[in-house]
């Protein structure tokens, strides 16, 4: 429906599994600094693997989730703004004079849950070297499609004028305190021009980093989010869908259960999470043989299932993967 020369929004298309999104690189903005920081995870050459979980061989994951992402454990990303260096004035603010009242915004992108925005205090006739000390936290539900944009702004009660911006993935990130070097509007990297912040990201429960793209972290206890049916106000149509309740409750319970048997299941077999069941299955194939290539398990169907079914005593190891083996069935 665009007919000028304006950008969309290519987190709405890489949050759909898009490998391939065209943008109009002649049109400067937020929508080209969402893609440039996105390429700073590999030097800007090729393109970016779509998130393991969408690569799933069964997966459930939906661009419009708006909580926790199942099989996925949410992490917590804590940003102190220390203080700003070398903060340019912006172009065409002439009628400020030298002085600037700068203040940090910072924008989280990625999925819908966990899309969000805070920013800290302007520091009234501060100069180009202000000191902000602001903490804030973001939970991040999908640290793999998710982004965070630094944006300074000038104050202004005509407008705010923009002075820097830096867009990086979060998965980039690196704890600690950090130098942030500011881009311009169009992109270019300012000499000199700085934030300086602290960065720390742990799991929900506030404990260390969690492990990127760990097997093991996925199957944290948590509450589960069942569909919730809201009253109509028709009696008859209330009355129906009540009927679906519980049927939607069991769905969700089989789904999960699923998702985490898998997952403990090509962590025994020590794949990653993006390997496909039969990949899991050769693997296991190849664990269960003995020395001198005989088997140390027998195939049998089950109530239509291929079941592995010991023969004699067998390591303990093998009786872990068999026994995920049967939780997966």
């Amino acid at each position: 429906m665009r007919i000028d020369s304006s950008n969309m929004n290519p987190q709405d298309y890489w949050n759909c599994g898009c490998q391939i999104v065209a943008m109009n690189f002649q049109t400067p903005g937020p929508m080209m600094d969402l893609t440039i920081g996105w390429f700073l995870q590999n030097g800007g050459c090729g393109y970016i693997l779509r998130p393991s979980i969408m690569r799933d061989q069964v997966s459930y994951f939906s661009a419009n989730t708006k909580g926790v992402v199942p099989g996925v454990s949410p992490q917590v990303l804590h940003i102190k703004i220390i203080s700003g260096q070398n903060f340019p004035k912006p172009k065409g603010a002439c009628a400020k004079g030298d002085v600037i009242d700068p203040y940090v915004c910072i924008e989280i992108h990625g999925i819908p849950a966990d899309c969000a925005e805070q920013r800290t205090k302007t520091m009234q006739q501060n100069g180009d070297n202000p000191i902000f000390d602001e903490s804030f936290e973001f939970q991040v539900n999908l640290p793999e499609l998710a982004m965070v944009r630094f944006m300074v702004l000038d104050d202004d009660y005509i407008g705010d004028e923009f002075i820097g911006q830096y867009t990086t993935p979060i998965e980039c990130l690196q704890p600690g305190y950090r130098h942030v070097p500011l881009r311009s509007f169009v992109g270019d990297t300012m000499e000199h021009a700085k934030l300086f912040v602290h960065i720390a990201i742990t799991n929900r429960a506030g404990g260390g980093k969690a492990q990127k793209r760990g097997l093991s972290a996925r199957i944290g206890k948590k509450a589960r989010d069942y569909t919730m049916l809201r009253n109509t106000g028709l009696k008859v149509l209330d009355d129906i869908f009540k009927l679906a309740v519980h049927p939607l409750r069991e769905a969700t319970d089989v789904r999960e259960n699923m998702q985490n048997a898998l997952v403990s299941l090509k962590e025994l077999c020590g794949l990653p999470t993006s390997s496909s069941l039969k990949q899991c299955m050769l693997s296991l194939a190849s664990r269960l043989v003995n020395s001198g290539s005989t088997p140390s398990v027998n195939l049998i169907m089950k109530d239509s299932y291929p079941y592995l079914e010991s023969l004699g005593t067998i390591p303990d190891v093998q009786k872990k993967l068999l026994s995920s083996y049967e939780t997966t069935l």
